[in-house]
């Protein structure tokens, strides 16, 4: 930011030159063909809050296969795109309907591989959001302690090798584990607003979100709505993502339904009772992404056949925080 003393003295604007780039908004079904391939590593970002359902569900429209799926909590999102037989592969550390309840069609695809078996490399929440740290730094490794005794340090599936490794310390002579990075050809995640140019700004529960982006090559970022720069400006530690690492913008309200934005809407936990209930078999499961995803073109449907009260009903209470002052101070020389 730079502020010129000379247009203050004429009189003209005295606020910051807002340096504008190319505009990264497209719609969700665009941004998903031009950056989600088949074979693709893919973050599904978001722990219990900002999971970007309307992300996976186009990309389940999309018929996706063969992705490689990265979340640290897992619950129905992974469910659905292992169900809809889009990912071979599944990096996380639990799968699981929080009401709580199994995820039936990651259950099934264990019992029966049905639709297909998949791969599972399964971590402890914090060892993998460790790896994901490391990615996001181009690290060779990060030492913990945290999976040492544990099993995981002994099972290893189609990571084998490369998942983590136990040494000792140089310095302390203990025994330490080495968890090495793990980086992803795209990341998702739903966040509270985005200016055009792909600065993401969020806040509530975040979890390993922002190393998790971080990892990757490519960032698509589904914001509940689009905000002029000059409004990310006003309140730069909100930002999560900056623009310049972004590569799609997608304007998704209630983007995260079933799941919860803080300050926005609320967990919908009837909705994932009804998730329960309809996808017990794999003939049950088939009918509800007919009837929730392949039978609706776009989220806007979606929200249509959920119906105005049902949203109105999640809606929460206003409630804001402290405001701060950030100062402004202006270069008393001529830049």
């Amino acid at each position: 930011m730079i502020l010129n003393e000379k247009k203050r003295a004429r009189g003209e604007s005295e606020g910051p030159v807002i340096m504008k780039s190319l505009n990264k908004i497209l719609s969700m079904a665009d941004a998903v063909d031009r950056y989600v391939k088949d074979g693709d590593t893919v973050y599904i970002g978001g722990f219990i809050s900002h999971d970007p359902f309307a992300a996976v569900h186009e990309i389940i429209r999309q018929r996706k296969r063969n992705l490689t799926l990265s979340k640290c909590g897992g619950l129905i999102t992974l469910d659905q795109l292992i169900g809809a037989g889009c990912a071979s592969r599944v990096i996380t550390s639990y799968i699981w309907n929080p009401i709580p309840k199994p995820a039936h069609a990651f259950v099934r695809t264990l019992r029966e591989d049905n639709p297909g078996r998949i791969e599972i490399e399964e971590y402890p929440i914090l060892a993998l959001a460790l790896s994901y740290f490391a990615g996001a730094l181009d690290l060779p490794y990060v030492a913990t302690k945290t999976v040492m005794g544990a099993d995981f340090s002994r099972y290893r599936s189609f990571l084998g090798e490369g998942k983590l490794k136990i040494e000792t310390s140089p310095f302390t002579g203990e025994k330490v584990c080495l968890i090495p990075p793990l980086k992803h050809d795209v990341g998702i995640l739903q966040v509270h607003r985005a200016d055009a140019q792909g600065n993401a700004q969020t806040w509530g529960f975040l979890g390993d979100s922002k190393w998790g982006l971080l990892s990757c090559k490519k960032i698509i970022i589904c914001a509940e709505e689009i905000v002029a720069q000059e409004v990310v400006l006003r309140d730069p530690q909100r930002t999560l993502i900056p623009g310049f690492r972004v590569d799609a913008v997608v304007a998704e309200p209630w983007g995260s339904h079933p799941s919860y934005l803080m300050g926005c809407y609320d967990l919908d936990w009837l909705y994932l009772a009804l998730y329960e209930r309809e996808t017990r078999t794999a003939d049950a499961f088939g009918k509800y992404l007919d009837e929730w995803v392949y039978g609706l073109k776009d989220r806007k449907e979606y929200l249509e056949k959920l119906g105005t009260a049902k949203l109105e009903g999640l809606k929460v209470e206003p409630w804001a925080g402290e405001p701060v002052s950030y100062g402004f101070t202006p270069f008393h020389q001529e830049l």
